[in-house]
């Protein structure tokens, strides 16, 4: 009895001690599901319209549900499937489908504008060009966005209202 005891405490130390410095950060180094990144520091339009652009372009969703705000964000996408309101978690669902059934070849912003008097809500427009996977056509259209700021402790953060395509 003496002999198990000896060998399961130190097994189960080894086991304690491994398990405590896997959960600090994944074995291959990758980051934290993102339910528990931080959100991003944002300065202003500008720095998500950034992340959008990288997202699309990388098929990277996590950069574009990042600026998803507390509501619904009404998105109609040309190779989505149906338009609608969807939250932070039927987004994610959504652009993953996107960027799995489509390649994104360009997405590059080519107007940003402020949309009313003070300064709280801008949109920008991005042309866009696809290649869809099933048949192989290559689309252009354009991509419409929509932001607000959102107040919040210290300051805005800016989140999107709308996310359309237009051909």
């Amino acid at each position: 009895m003496m002999a198990r005891l000896r060998i399961c405490i130190p097994l189960l130390l080894l086991l304690a001690a491994s398990t405590a410095v896997a959960g600090q950060k994944g074995d291959k180094g990758e980051d934290p599901p993102a339910a528990e990144q931080k959100e991003p520091k944002n300065t202003g339009p500008t720095a998500v319209l950034d992340d959008i652009q990288e997202g699309w372009t990388s098929s990277n969703a996590d950069l574009i549900l990042r600026h998803f705000g507390s509501g619904k964000v009404a998105i109609s996408i040309d190779g989505s499937g149906p338009g609608g309101a969807y939250s932070r978690d039927q987004g994610y669902y959504l652009f993953k489908e996107l960027f799995k059934s489509t390649v994104t070849s360009k997405f590059v912003f080519v107007q940003i504008r402020k949309s009313n008097d003070d300064g709280t809500a801008t949109f920008a427009i991005a042309e866009r060009r696809y290649q869809r996977r099933d048949d192989g056509r290559q689309i252009k259209d354009k991509v419409y966005i929509a932001m607000h700021a959102e107040p919040v402790t210290g300051g805005n953060r800016w989140v999107l209202d709308e996310i359309k395509s237009i051909r």
